[in-house]
């Protein structure tokens, strides 16, 4: 089985060095593509929205570990490099880094130069989060733009190829899953379940709070992981 686990962010280093040790003792952690094991339990580590606490923070520690990651980029709010203040950068709050100017003026996401060095290392899979991080099942969103676009994007300015794309708010209907499975490999969204393997009976990889796990200080025990795959029968059976 395996369990993707989904973060937005690292405010506490050392506590996610805490965190990522238990999980890296216990269970092997993989990426789309790996092969995973026929037995046992196999976890990947995804980040949405390529906020730049993941790299100030997150990337060293997985870099020192040699631990592998998803990294979720919403790439229309990408600059190609940033001269502001590392402190400034991170103090941007969540509900405000993609309002008016601010991700232009103080750079709250990875820019183009980070992201080329992260994607470089091997360790982090640059994955699609849309180019504007919209709610894809609203009648006025431009899915070729979104989902087409984002990936045209990504690949031209890191020169790699993009196989995986995450829903962003986990919003997802058949339209729109039938047309992002015409040009990715891998599909990610919110489900609190576990996962078959990657791709499943219903071509979708669901995702589990990682964020509340770490801030919670609660860990993967048999009693969550029997919940997780109730959650992902329940998830099949109604083809969600």
């Amino acid at each position: 089985m395996l369990l993707v686990l989904m973060y937005h962010g690292v405010s506490d280093p050392a506590e996610f060095n805490e965190h990522l040790d238990y999980i890296s003792s216990h269970y092997p952690i993989v990426v789309p593509g790996d092969v995973l094991p026929s037995f046992g339990l196999s976890v990947c580590l995804t980040f949405d929205d390529a906020y730049f606490d993941f790299y100030h923070r997150a990337f060293p520690i997985l870099l020192s570990k040699q631990i592998k990651a998803v990294l979720g980029v919403p790439a229309g709010y990408i600059v190609d490099e940033s001269t502001v203040d590392s402190e400034v950068r991170l103090k941007v709050a969540y509900e405000d880094a993609m309002k008016d100017e601010i991700f232009i003026k103080k750079t709250p996401f990875c820019t183009w130069r980070e992201m080329e060095e992260m994607a470089d290392s091997g360790l982090v899979k640059i994955a699609s989060h849309s180019k504007n991080h919209v709610n894809l099942i609203d009648g006025e969103a431009d899915l070729s733009d979104e989902i087409i676009g984002s990936k045209k994007l990504i690949e031209q300015r890191l020169s790699q190829k993009v196989e995986i794309f995450i829903y962003p708010f986990g919003k997802v209907n058949n339209k729109v899953h039938k047309f992002a499975l015409e040009h990715y490999k891998y599909l990610m969204r919110i489900g609190s379940a576990l996962n078959k393997d990657w791709h499943n009976l219903n071509n979708i990889i669901y995702r589990v709070n990682g964020d509340k796990l770490i801030n919670e200080r609660k860990y993967i025990n048999n009693f969550r992981l029997f919940k997780y795959y109730l959650k992902y029968l329940s998830n099949t059976i109604r083809g969600r």
